[in-house]
């Protein structure tokens, strides 16, 4: 599994960064990760680079930091079952994941389209607050996966993952 992070997500995991040039994994295990505040509580953004599928990781602590991989797979597995995913896809693809390594970014369109998720998932956020007094944030994944993205032929990351997913 290969994570590749904006310069501010480098800064806070204290990582030795791989050259990008060698990036061995396959496609569906290489995901972008992108630090940013909301409402003081550090959160980070994580991107599937093929199927785009993405989830916002809410008020991450310093250990959260130091188990960073640990941590993005047990949130993939969270908010893949979340979608309604069979377990047995979720621990088939778990299974193939691999060590961790750590890479500067390398698509210019992922980081655009991690830019807008972010924007849609702090105003999503905000409403949810105004309401109910509660980020949702559970709630926020579901809707990111549910936005369309033109560069996919699925539409929908949910329905681009689940494909790759069957696929495995």
């Amino acid at each position: 599994m290969t994570f590749q992070c904006t310069k501010k997500l480098i800064a806070e995991l204290k990582v030795t960064v791989s050259d990008k040039e060698k990036i061995v994994s396959e496609p569906l295990y290489r995901w972008h990760a992108h630090l940013f505040v909301y409402q003081r509580r550090k959160c980070v953004l994580v991107m599937n680079n093929e199927t785009r599928y993405n989830f916002v990781m809410h008020g991450l602590k310093r250990a959260d930091f130091n188990r960073f991989d640990q941590l993005v797979k047990e949130k993939i597995a969270e908010n893949l079952l979340a979608e309604g995913i069979a377990q047995t896809l979720i621990e088939k693809y778990l299974q193939n994941v691999g060590e961790a390594t750590y890479t500067e970014t390398s698509d210019r369109s992922i980081l655009s389209q991690m830019n807008d998720m972010i924007w849609i998932a702090q105003d999503d956020m905000d409403r949810n607050m105004r309401e109910s007094n509660e980020l949702g944030i559970n709630q926020v994944n579901r809707f990111l996966n549910d936005y369309i993205m033109t560069k996919l032929p699925q539409l929908f990351p949910r329905l681009a993952m689940l494909e790759a997913l069957e696929n495995l």
